[in-house]
């Protein structure tokens, strides 16, 4: 299906900067004048574990948001669609329908496990195991200003995503893909796959890489919600299966692209990076990618 023309992707491009900027601009203020009285009451250990389960809210909403556009086939959603294969559940083939509604029941399943059990289990444990020097300050007196906001964010996001390369990269080796492969059953994804991993897993290449991220930078409890926002909403852009130009979190250089993790899923090879594309570059696993990609598009690579 032939892409919307030059001036609507340029058009859907600024829809996407301005969603950005109203990320980094507009929401700290409307937000700040709540935010310390959102928190009172509650312990630290309550603080932490309330923001890490913000995760449901965004998942929830975000698969609301899909849901109509993976139903209703409208051609203009369509053309952004990656794979030329189509969705499993409008599939002729019976067995290829059930095994999506297993997979997806499977993947409710691990989503449950991680989020409701594993996910606070974790964030005690390091309360515990760091106590006051993980407790994020929710005080108004020390309200990060935008050029904190921007160092912590670009602090954090770049150690994450190095974590996340490492400890991606480990994860396809023999000794840990056994873990690893559990997320590896969606080969044409679906939001669903965002959520689909083996706990073991889960520890080795989500909550790993957040750790190091927030221990790096030590932010604001706004700052942190900030940054995760932003995150969680990358993560299911990269499984939503399609390649949306409006996306806030695709369209400014070095990011990483949603057809790239695509990919990655489909080849089960390189890619191994995950919001930014820095570290595949620095280290060159994007290059059956970018030969992939040039084949597909009937380009030749030199």
């Amino acid at each position: 299906m032939s892409k919307s023309s030059k001036p609507i992707e340029y058009a859907l491009t600024c829809v996407a900067i301005l969603l950005s900027a109203f990320w980094f601009f507009a929401l700290p203020p409307l937000i700040r004048p709540y935010w310390e009285g959102l928190w009172s009451g509650y312990s630290p250990l309550a603080k932490q574990v309330i923001l890490n389960q913000i995760n449901v809210v965004y998942f929830v909403i975000f698969s609301l948001g899909m849901l109509p556009i993976y139903r209703g086939n409208y051609p203009f959603f369509e053309q952004y669609k990656i794979s030329d294969k189509p969705w499993a559940w409008k599939s002729d083939k019976q067995k290829e329908r059930d095994a999506f509604w297993k997979l997806s029941k499977k993947s409710l399943r691990l989503y449950a496990v991680n989020a409701f059990l594993l996910v606070p289990a974790l964030t005690a444990g390091k309360f515990f195991l760091l106590g006051d020097n993980m407790s994020f300050s929710v005080s108004d007196e020390e309200w990060p200003s935008y050029w904190e906001l921007l160092r912590d964010n670009w602090i954090m996001t770049l150690v994450h995503e190095f974590g996340f390369y490492w400890t991606h990269r480990l994860a396809h080796l023999p000794q840990f893909y056994k873990y690893h492969k559990v997320h590896h059953e969606y080969k044409q994804n679906t939001v669903l796959a965002s959520q689909h991993e083996h706990p073991i897993d889960y520890i080795i290449t989500i909550a790993t890489p957040a750790l190091m991220a927030v221990v790096v930078a030590a932010p604001h409890s706004f700052t942190l919600f900030h940054w995760v926002f932003w995150l969680l909403i990358a993560n299911y852009d990269d499984h939503c299966g399609y390649s949306f130009p409006w996306s806030p979190v695709r369209w400014f250089p070095l990011a990483g692209l949603t057809d790239q993790h695509e990919f990655h899923h489909s080849k089960n090879m390189g890619c191994f990076a995950s919001k930014l594309g820095i570290y595949d570059i620095i280290f060159k696993s994007d290059t059956v990618y970018n030969k992939w990609k040039a084949k597909r598009e009937g380009m030749k690579v030199e």
